[in-house]
């Protein structure tokens, strides 16, 4: 899995990436290989938003939030994809085991 961060109108903190590292790692057990994983943190004035799109072999998914707080947007980015990609497993788990006929 790579991570690329991306920060517009605000600093770059070790926390921030970290905080966003460890919940992207969290949709790790939703992928069927190796994915990327693009992070575009935005402040617009007492706006904060976070999009995430992850792509990789046969998956390609995007989420955003906006949120007054970033760590907020964040986790809600992380959820919605979470629901996505959960999603995705299911429909390639189910395809997997119909029976042919």
């Amino acid at each position: 899995m790579q991570i690329h961060i991306t920060f517009k109108h605000m600093d770059a903190t070790e926390a921030l990436k970290k905080h966003t590292e460890e919940k992207t790692a969290k949709l790790e057990k939703f992928a069927n290989g190796p994915f990327n994983a693009d992070w575009v943190l935005v402040v617009n004035a007492k706006e904060h938003a976070a999009e995430l799109r992850v792509h990789g072999p046969n998956l390609d998914y995007f989420a955003h939030a906006k949120t007054s707080d970033m760590y907020v947007s964040i986790d809600e980015v992380v959820s919605k994809l979470e629901t996505q990609l959960r999603r995705h497993k299911e429909i390639v788990k189910d395809h997997l085991h119909r029976k042919r006929d």
